[in-house]
């Protein structure tokens, strides 16, 4: 029986407006009516999920930065898992010197060394991803999403290295070219005190090894006296494998890469046709 569910936000929960579609609230609430308890699993820091979920008057606890961070239904930090500095220092050269854009996740919000470079490569990316959508219209989404989030811009990255009292939880680095990318993966993965993932085909994300989904989740829910064989996860990427593998009941997205469906339990339609809201109907019905 299912008693917690877990959903991931970009590609699954949210459409490609980045919204959540009111289908999807009401077959949330339709299963916290039965008792069942709704937790977020995202890339995302949490006041940038809470500032998604709020528009809609969705409340929940989050499991945020890919596993880095729990926080309670009243956003209490339940856990950390931060990335050393020598590591974080370590692992920003290596980015740095394939030429990759970068953000570090801290827990005074997003910093940039760059915020230029980040809008113009946002921009390209957007180009690439909608070919058809207005470039004013695409501009205009950059400078809201740096706006929204609050990048901070520090240009000398040995402030944020340095700085005793900030506590690096997440990278987030892009690049247009697969061959960058991979070599970036393979080189720091390597080290085991890393985990790197991706939410989408033109980054990668790093994170303290302890810091994954799945890892996360199953804390979460033994806090609560639940089993992860209770547990039902939906997601669409490569940052989501982790805790499809580890859920009772796992749901790939109808949009999720091909890698994330063959994994999952059940396959849903996309994040622009309600998935999410299919997929927890039809559990529902046999959920006794």
């Amino acid at each position: 029986m299912i008693k917690v569910i877990a959903s991931d936000m970009d590609g699954t929960l949210l459409n490609s407006d980045i919204e959540i579609a009111q289908e999807n609230v009401e077959a949330i609430e339709a299963a916290r009516a039965k008792g069942i308890h709704f937790v977020l699993c995202t890339g995302r820091m949490y006041n940038d999920a809470m500032s998604l979920i709020n528009k809609v008057n969705l409340y929940a606890p989050a499991i945020c930065m890919n596993g880095a961070e729990i926080r309670d239904e009243h956003g209490k930090i339940i856990l950390q898992h931060p990335i050393d500095k020598e590591l974080a220092r370590d692992t920003y050269n290596t980015l740095t010197e394939l030429g990759m854009y970068t953000e570090f996740f801290t827990d005074m919000g997003p910093i940039t060394t760059d915020k230029e470079r980040g809008k113009k490569f946002m921009i390209e990316m957007y180009k690439r991803i909608f070919p058809d959508a207005p470039v004013t219209g695409i501009t205009d989404k950059v400078a809201e999403r740096f706006e929204s989030k609050d990048v901070h811009e520090i240009t000398d990255v040995e402030r944020i290295l340095n700085n005793k009292d900030l506590t690096i939880l997440k990278f987030i680095s892009f690049s247009p070219e697969k061959d960058v990318l991979a070599k970036a993966k393979k080189k720091l993965e390597k080290n085991n005190d890393l985990a790197v993932t991706s939410s989408f085909s033109d980054n990668i994300e790093i994170t303290n090894r302890e810091a994954q989904k799945g890892i996360s989740l199953q804390y979460y829910v033994e806090k609560l006296g639940i089993t992860l064989d209770e547990t039902f996860a939906i997601g669409d990427n490569m940052n989501d494998i982790s805790m499809l593998k580890m859920a009772g009941y796992s749901v790939a997205m109808g949009n999720a890469e091909n890698e994330v469906k063959n994994l999952a339990d059940h396959v849903t339609v996309s994040n622009d046709e309600h998935g999410v809201a299919a997929a927890i109907y039809k559990m529902l019905e046999t959920n006794d």
